[in-house]
């Protein structure tokens, strides 16, 4: 708990755990987005996350917010581990939201960087 409240209260922590993203190591990488996960579900840490994006997309030159996160969720389909946590995360930063179009809106971010049709692709993997 001092740990996390630490880390709430330094105004560039969360943005530098985000960037921790950029990372080989998949298993580094879902416990990341854990991390990130359990901010976003405190109060106020919905907006720190999306903050954090919004820092990531300019030092990696995104196009868009969670452009690269799609990207390693769409390649490291061996790590169980990682598809798992990126899965929570997304949900979890779509879903805690109250505002309904906010929610759609965010729901639409993941849509355009393909989200949708990656699982479906997957989804019929398993069949």
């Amino acid at each position: 708990q001092y740990g996390f409240n630490l880390v709430m209260s330094h105004p560039h922590a969360v943005n530098e755990i985000a960037l921790s993203l950029n990372n080989k190591n998949p298993r580094m990488k879902a416990l990341v987005l854990e991390l990130l996960a359990a901010v976003c579900l405190v109060r106020g840490g919905h907006e720190i996350i999306l903050a954090a994006f919004d820092n990531f997309k300019e030092v990696c030159k995104e196009k868009h917010r969670f452009e690269r996160l799609m990207e390693y969720f769409r390649n490291e389909d061996s790590s169980i581990d990682f598809m798992v946590a990126c899965m929570q995360f997304i949900n979890i930063v779509v879903h805690s939201v109250e505002d309904m179009n906010f929610r759609v809106h965010l729901q639409y971010e993941f849509t355009k960087l393909g989200l949708e049709e990656f699982l479906q692709v997957q989804g019929g993997r398993g069949s």
